[in-house]
C-alpha cells in the first residue's frame, strides 16, 4: 500500500507560512536577524511539525484495521455476483454444474428440487385476468389481486415450495428493511379437485415491495396454486412471472473441492473426467491417511482391497490448479496461492503430520492463548500465514493441500443476463447478475466507515426531518417539508413534517399504513422533548386562464407544462407555501416560441381556504399545496 501523504508540507513551507504570518500580525516585524528569539521558536515548531507529519504518513494497513476495530467496522470481502434462472429444457442442472457468459463461467449452487412445470400463470383482480407475457412483468394497478400458478402435473404437498416473485423496484421507492411490516397480507390456497384449502405462505417480498420468495407449505397434494393479495396495495409494484424453485448461480471457478463419501461412494456430478483426485480413508478421529490404490470407475469410487469403511474422503482439483504444496517447519512459514480473486469463506485446506492428514482451520488467533492447529490468510498477499509459536503452533512441516478453493471476478460478473447453455441444459436468467463485490483494502474500508458515521444520527432542524424522512425504509415519497408547529398558527412546540407520496391518485394522500411507517421512522431520530406529527398536506386548486396572440399555433401540451412549473406542486415543482404570481406566469408565457403577446391572463383560487390574491399574487400557508386545476387557453 502506497503510503498517505496527510500534510505535503516540509519545514521550509511551513516556517515561510509562519513568517508571513507573524509580519501580519506585527507588522514590520522580520527574520532577517537570527538571533531574534522569535525567529528560534518559528524554526523550532516548524521542525516539529515536519517531525509529526512524517509520522502521520506513516500509517499503514495495520493502522487503518485498529482504526476499523474502534468503529466496529471491517473490510467488505470479496463476493461473487450471482443470478437466478428458470430451466426451459434438457435435464436439470445439478449443483457445481458450470456454465460460460460471455466466457465468464457461472456455477450452480442450488439447484432445488422439481416442483412440476407450471402450466399456466395468471394474475386476476376486479373480474378480469391476464397471464404473463413472455419475460414481461405485469403492473399490479387495483386492490385485491389473486396470482394463479396452474401446474402440468400433481404436487406433493410433503415439503415447503419456494416461488420466486421478482418485483421491479419503483423509482422513488427506499427498499424496504427486514423488519418492515408489509402494507398487505399474502394468503394461499391450494386446490386439487376443484376446492380450495387454506395453505402456509411466508411472504419474503414485504406485501410486494420487493423481490423475494412465497413460501408455501400444503397439507395434501394440488394442482392449482392461489395467492391472494388482502389489503391496499402501495404503489403500482410490477411483478414478473413466479418460478417455482429456481436455480441460483453464482460467478465462481471452483478450482478444487472437498467431498466426505458414504456407501456406495458416488462422486458429485462433474467430477470424474480430467479433474485430478486423491482419496483418502479414516485412521483415527480427526485424521486421515491418504490411499493410493482408489480409483474412479463408472461415477463411483473402487479399487478396495478390503472391506470399505463407512466414510471416505476425496479432493478433487482442476488440472492447472497448483493445490498441493511443502511446509516447513519454522516459525512464520508462509504459502503463497497464485490464484486472483479468491474467496476466502471458500478456503478449506488439509496439513500433513507424521504421515496422517488433518483439518487446518483459516481464522484469525486468539490473543488469549496459543491455538494447537491453523493458519491466517492475507487476502492482499494471497498468502497463508502458519504460526510463529504465539499465535498458532509451529507448523509440523510436510505437505499442503488446498482442498477446497473457489475465485471469482467480483464486481466483473455484474450485469450477465439471458440463456445459459450446457450440456444440453438451458436456463434463462430472470434478472441480470448483481451482488458482485471487490475486496476493500483497508485504507477504503476506513474512509468508507468514517462517511458512514458522518451520516444523521439526531434530528435538529427541520431539514434534518426532511432528509431522514426521504430515507423511510419502504416508502416512495414525492414532496417532504417539515415546519415547526408554530409556523402553522399552533400554541405547542413540536415539529410537523407534511408529506406528498408517490400514488396512483392525482393528489394523493399518506395511508395509515405509510403514515405508521413515517412517524415509527422519525421517531428513531427525535430530540427527547420535541413531539413529532406527520400528515398529508392541504391541496389547493387553482384556475388559468389566458389569451394569446400567435404567429402561428402553439401546441396546448407546450403551454400546459409552462404552466404547470409555476403553479403545480402535485405534477410541477412548486413547493409547500409558495407564492404564485401572475407576473411570473405572463413572463414565462411570453418567452414561449411563436407568442407575439399575451392579452389576457387571469389566476384565480377554486377553494376558500386561502385568501383571495392581492396584487396578482397568492400567498399560500406552510402546509400547502397549490394544483392545477383548470387550464383554459385561447389562441388568435
Amino acid at each position: 500500500m502506497k503510503p498517505v501523504n496527510l500534510n505535503p508540507t516540509d519545514q521550509k513551507e511551513l516556517y515561510e507560512r509562519a513568517c508571513r504570518r507573524m509580519g501580519e500580525l506585527a507588522p514590520g516585524w522580520s527574520d532577517q536577524f537570527p538571533s531574534d528569539p522569535a525567529v528560534a521558536v518559528l524554526e523550532l515548531a516548524s521542525y516539529l511539525s515536519d517531525l509529526q507529519n512524517r509520522a502521520w504518513n506513516r500509517v499503514g494497513p495495520d493502522h487503518y484495521l485498529a482504526y476499523l476495530k474502534l468503529l466496529g467496522e471491517a473490510p467488505r470481502k470479496r463476493a461473487p455476483a450471482a443470478l437466478l434462472a428458470r430451466p426451459l429444457d434438457g435435464p436439470r442442472p445439478y449443483e457445481g454444474q458450470r456454465f460460460w457468459v460471455d466466457g465468464v463461467p457461472y456455477e450452480v449452487t442450488r439447484a432445488g428440487e422439481p416442483v412440476g412445470e407450471p402450466e399456466t400463470v395468471w394474475a386476476q383482480w376486479g373480474g378480469r385476468s391476464r397471464a404473463w407475457e413472455g419475460e414481461f412483468p405485469l403492473c399490479l394497478e387495483e386492490d385485491g389481486v389473486s396470482v394463479f400458478i396452474r401446474f402440468s402435473g400433481t404436487v406433493s404437498g410433503e415439503r415447503p415450495i419456494r416461488i420466486w416473485c421478482g418485483v421491479e423496484p419503483e423509482e422513488g421507492r427506499v427498499p424496504p428493511e427486514e423488519d418492515t411490516p408489509p402494507p398487505v397480507t399474502l394468503l394461499a390456497q391450494t386446490s386439487g379437485s376443484g376446492d380450495w384449502q387454506a395453505a402456509r405462505l411466508e411472504d419474503g417480498t414485504c406485501g410486494l415491495l420487493r423481490s423475494g420468495y412465497w413460501t408455501v407449505t400444503a397439507d395434501r397434494p394440488f394442482t392449482t396454486l392461489r395467492v391472494r393479495v388482502e389489503g391496499r396495495l402501495e404503489g403500482r409494484p410490477r411483478v414478473r412471472r413466479p418460478v417455482p424453485e429456481p436455480v441460483k448461480l453464482e460467478q465462481r471457478l471452483t478450482r478444487s473441492a472437498t467431498a466426505d463419501l458414504t456407501s456406495p461412494f458416488r462422486l458429485p456430478e462433474g467430477w470424474a473426467g480430467s479433474r485430478v483426485l486423491r482419496y483418502f480413508l479414516p485412521a483415527k478421529p480427526g485424521a486421515w491417511r491418504e490411499a493410493s490404490g482408489l480409483f474412479a470407475r463408472g461415477g463411483a469410487v473402487a479399487g478396495w482391497s478390503g472391506q470399505a469403511p463407512p466414510v471416505i474422503r476425496v479432493v478433487s482439483a482442476e488440472p492447472d490448479f497448483a493445490h498441493a504444496f511443502s511446509i516447513r517447519s519454522i516459525a512464520c512459514e508462509e504459502v503463497v496461492l497464485e490464484e486472483e480473486g479468491i474467496l476466502s469463506e471458500s478456503l478449506r485446506l488439509m496439513v500433513e503430520e507424521g504421515g496422517l492428514w488433518y483439518d487446518c482451520p483459516i481464522r484469525e488467533p486468539d490473543p488469549q492463548q496459543t491455538l494447537p492447529r491453523g493458519c491466517r490468510w492475507e487476502e492482499g498477499r494471497r498468502t497463508l500465514c502458519f504460526g510463529n509459536g504465539r499465535d498458532f503452533r509451529l507448523p509440523a512441516g510436510g505437505g499442503l493441500l488446498v482442498a477446497a478453493c473457489a475465485t471469482t471476478l467480483g464486481t466483473g460478473g455484474n450485469g450477465a443476463a439471458g440463456i445459459l447453455s450446457q450440456g444440453g441444459t438451458r436456463l434463462l436468467a430472470l434478472d441480470p447478475a448483481g451482488g458482485g463485490c471487490d475486496g476493500e483494502r483497508a485504507r477504503d474500508a476506513f474512509f468508507r466507515a468514517a462517511k458512514e458515521q458522518n451520516q444523521l444520527l439526531r434530528a435538529v432542524t427541520p431539514k434534518d426531518y426532511e432528509t431522514l424522512a426521504r430515507q423511510t425504509p419502504g416508502l416512495a415519497l414525492g414532496q417532504v417539508h417539515a415546519v415547526a408547529r408554530r409556523a402553522l398558527g399552533q400554541n405547542s412546540a413540536g415539529i410537523t413534517v407534511l408529506a406528498k407520496p408517490r400514488a396512483r391518485e392525482r393528489l394523493p394522500a399518506l395511508t395509515p399504513w405509510q403514515a405508521a411507517r413515517l412517524g415509527a421512522w422519525l421517531e428513531r431520530y427525535r430530540m427527547i422533548g420535541v413531539p413529532v406529527a406527520v400528515r398529508s398536506p392541504r391541496y389547493v386548486p387553482l384556475a388559468v386562464s389566458a389569451s394569446l396572440r400567435v404567429s402561428q399555433p402553439v401546441d396546448q401540451e407546450t403551454v400546459r407544462r409552462t404552466v404547470l412549473e409555476l403553479t403545480d406542486g402535485v405534477e410541477g415543482p412548486v413547493p409547500f407555501g409558495a407564492e404564485v404570481s401572475d407576473t411570473a406566469l405572463l413572463a414565462a408565457l411570453g418567452r414561449l416560441e411563436h407568442i407575439l403577446a399575451v392579452t389576457g391572463l387571469e389566476l384565480r383560487l377554486l377553494s376558500g381556504q386561502v385568501r383571495p390574491a392581492r396584487d396578482g399574487v397568492i400567498r399560500l400557508e406552510p402546509d400547502m399545496l397549490p394544483y392545477l386545476e383548470k387550464l383554459e387557453i385561447t389562441q388568435a
